[in-house]
């Protein structure tokens, strides 16, 4: 099964290396880094939140019936990806380029794309999540703190922005999959044509 939030997070950072700057890394929480290119863009996180008020408790239930078969397992879990941008840049004038560059990525892009392969969900369309044929899933960006509105410490000669980013209801599926069959056995009864007496019976 496909893991949604490495994939996420995976897209987000190359859409940034393409629009905003080459030289993006992600940075997992609470670890060091060390700037050694200029200008750069950090991606700090993420730390996660459940949303609690999409949990459901209720099964998902796909059922094929050219075969007479159903799978069922429980709904996902939805978590908000929090992640702290900073922005680092030589002088100030070339920080305020990146800082509107990462502004115009937010307003460009409400949303982040995961391609996924076509024909995936449950039941007929395989044992991933949610039958669907498109082929990508998109997880809303929200913007908590803009760009230079968050108080970090800087401890170097350079000059740096910092702002709070969401992508907002990543699943998280647990590993519980039940697959059965609609139908335990048939009985067919053979009658005649004319009299409709049965004349034979067999299981199947």
């Amino acid at each position: 099964m496909i893991s949604y939030v490495r994939a996420t997070v995976e897209a987000l950072i190359r859409k940034l290396q393409v629009d905003v700057t080459p030289n993006t890394a992600l940075v997992p929480l609470n670890d060091y880094y060390e700037i050694k290119q200029v200008p750069s863009l950090l991606v700090i996180g993420p730390k996660m939140e459940e949303n609690r008020a999409k949990r459901i408790s209720e099964k998902i239930v796909e059922i094929d019936r050219g075969a007479l078969t159903y799978t069922e397992r429980n709904w996902p879990r939805f978590y908000n990806l929090d992640f702290d941008f900073v922005l680092t840049a030589a002088n100030g004038m070339e920080l305020l380029d990146l800082q509107e560059s990462l502004i115009a990525f937010f307003l460009d892009n409400i949303a982040v794309a995961v391609p996924v392969s076509a024909g995936w969900g449950l039941g007929p369309f395989g044992d991933e999540p949610w039958g669907s044929e498109n082929i990508f899933l998109e997880f809303y960006l929200r913007e908590m703190i803009p760009i230079g509105g968050l108080e970090r410490p800087n401890f170097s000669n350079l000059r740096q922005a910092s702002g709070r980013y969401r992508i907002e209801d990543v699943p998280i599926f647990d590993h519980v999959l039940d697959k059965g069959k609609l139908v335990l056995y048939r009985d067919f009864v053979l009658c005649n044509f004319r009299t409709r007496v049965p004349v034979e019976t067999f299981s199947r």
